[in-house]
């Protein structure tokens, strides 16, 4: 992906500063270490939950949604793709799977996320709380659809 999409893309989200500023911890910190970076953005990897057993989910939840899987570069319980998962059911206003997958899956991500790099004192120990104050605007907890 083109620098200046990067740089538009942390823009368009309202983050601090821009893109090019916290590229080398970004990497660090969600795609980069052995075994794996601090904050991996598979949903699986991050919430101890087997690989298979949390794409086939995603899958289920795309074949509910008519969503289909093709030529992706990305699994399906991979924080990108998800987002996208998301935006579909928001679209739907199906409240119940809504909820569902924020609880399930993007508030725990956030949760252990959190911990971790507060524990690590990452520099973009930020960025989970950030997302999970958006997902939280996005995916009420009483049931009614997101506006």
């Amino acid at each position: 992906m083109p620098e200046t999409l990067r740089d538009d893309a942390w823009q368009v989200l309202e983050l601090p500063d821009c893109w090019s500023q916290h590229e080398p911890e970004f990497w660090q910190t969600f795609h980069v270490g052995v075994p794996a970076p601090p904050l991996p953005l598979l949903f699986h990897a991050v919430l101890g939950v087997p690989g298979d057993v949390a794409r086939e989910e995603w899958l289920r939840v795309m074949t509910h949604l008519g969503l289909t899987w093709e030529s992706q570069r990305l699994p399906p319980d991979h924080l990108g793709p998800a987002c996208e998962i998301l935006a579909c059911a928001i679209e739907a206003e199906d409240s119940v799977l809504i909820d569902e997958l924020c609880e399930r899956y993007f508030l725990a991500w956030c949760r252990v996320g959190r911990e971790r790099l507060a524990a690590a004192q990452s520099a973009m120990a930020w960025l989970p709380e950030r997302f999970e104050a958006d997902v939280r605007g996005l995916c009420p907890a009483d049931g009614s659809t997101p506006g």
